[in-house]
């Protein structure tokens, strides 16, 4: 999908992310800043007996730090449902939007460099802009990676292409809950890892004894490389064609 991507909401779930409506977080470990191997590729992480959940999430904080794309996420918890869309040109050009389903409530970011363009339904649908952009990094919370390293430290089997095919994907699959998240009944992750080793997709649903309740998220990558990032409707809508460096467009707006 080459040019300019339209914004669509992509299912994606994430345990333990910055949950709205006083929702208790799930632990996950932060994934430590890696060394640059000199192997960007997935093999380091993947062997022909093991998984290595760590040096996974740090490949695939490689594969997406320097390129677009657009993330797709969908959490499920006791007390409802996150939908997150964040469409990626870089580390500071970026949109992102969140709601929480049945709530009423949406938080949209626009980020092009210069200025933050924020709007926030549950502060009384304020509208602000801000000349201190925020990284991409600073909206995810968690970032996926942290996800990856925990839902997968735990036993993976790993279904790998035929006649050792180097541009197709390796598919991770696990039934056994990693011991942080004990207790869990009808454990079951999935995650497709390019070669490269992004991470395209990570799924997971289980049953949270804890809580009584279902756990399911998904994240998906899309539009690898790409991608690119437009002034959205809803900041045209809002500021016109105020440029960046408006007087109007004051941080208490």
């Amino acid at each position: 999908m080459a040019g300019r991507v339209v914004i669509l909401l992509v299912l994606l779930l994430f345990a333990g992310c910055g949950a709205f409506g006083g929702a208790e977080r799930q632990t996950v470990t932060p994934v430590p800043v890696p060394e640059q191997s000199q192997d960007g590729r997935v093999e380091p992480a993947l062997t022909e007996d093991a998984v290595d959940a760590r040096r996974l999430a740090a490949a695939h904080q490689r594969a997406t730090r320097t390129r677009s794309y657009v993330l797709g996420m969908r959490l499920s918890l006791e007390w409802g449902t996150q939908i997150v869309s964040l469409v990626v040109d870089d580390r500071y050009h970026y949109q992102f939007r969140t709601e929480i389903v049945d709530q009423n409530y949406t938080r949209r970011v626009y980020t092009n460099g210069n200025r933050r363009y924020v709007y926030d339904k549950r502060a009384q649908g304020a509208w602000t802009t801000a000349r201190r952009p925020t990284p991409v990094s600073g909206v995810l919370d968690p970032d996926p990676a942290r996800l990856i390293e925990a839902y997968l430290a735990t036993n993976v089997s790993a279904e790998r292409p035929r006649d050792n095919c180097d541009t197709c994907p390796v598919i991770l699959t696990a039934t056994d809950p990693p011991a942080a998240f004990e207790p869990a009944d009808n454990y079951s992750v999935q995650a497709i890892v390019r070669p490269d080793g992004l991470v395209q997709s990570l799924t997971v649903s289980y049953w949270d004894r804890s809580r009584n309740s279902l756990v399911s998220y998904e994240i998906r990558y899309s539009a690898v490389g790409e991608t690119t990032v437009s002034r959205p409707t809803w900041v045209r809508k809002r500021w016109g064609n105020a440029t960046d460096s408006d007087l109007e467009l004051s941080d208490s707006q």
